[in-house]
């Protein structure tokens, strides 16, 4: 194996992991922080929301590159648990508006401090690594949207279309 493709088997195996480690502290993170009655997924729909409280469910859906009917299940559970209000909108019905509660408003806050907090720490240790990192980041998702998605023609796969 060359040293390109030794170092990308060490990339990839990070990326694993880090993945993991994110998802399994994040949770920890939202326990420790009161935050007991929603996953780590569940807060990531709630960020979108509340990114723009105007968003239909579709906007949502693609910004998460999920299909609507997996946020549906999403928010219907959100909604049971208090934290996202379901309206129509006014000039079309057929528009569902997300809206944030304020007890999900907290639930939010929180996961922006985790964030905050990890990427912190990161910048403590070497400010100019930290911002090698942020450009690699934003290269990494560049390459993604450029090279593996015709975004026009992608439509995420269904539970459904998972079964057949």
């Amino acid at each position: 194996m060359n040293s390109i493709q030794n170092t990308i088997s060490i990339i990839a195996s990070s990326f694993l992991e880090l993945q993991a480690k994110l998802q399994f502290y994040e949770r920890e993170y939202l326990k420790k922080k009161g935050v007991i009655d929603v996953t780590a997924s569940e807060v990531k729909v709630l960020y979108i929301i509340g990114l723009s409280n105007t968003k239909s469910m579709s906007d949502i859906a693609a910004q998460l590159k999920v299909t609507k009917g997996t946020l549906s299940i999403a928010v219907d559970s959100l909604v049971k648990k208090g934290y996202v209000i379901r309206t129509r909108n006014h000039q079309d019905r057929r528009i569902i508006i997300l809206y944030l509660t304020d007890k999900a408003l907290h639930a939010v806050k929180t996961y922006e401090n985790f964030y905050q907090e990890l990427l912190e720490a990161l910048a403590l240790q070497d400010v100019s690594q930290f911002f090698t990192l942020k450009e690699i980041i934003s290269r990494l998702n560049h390459v993604i949207e450029v090279n593996f998605l015709d975004v026009e023609a992608y439509q995420p796969a269904s539970k459904e279309d998972m079964q057949t």
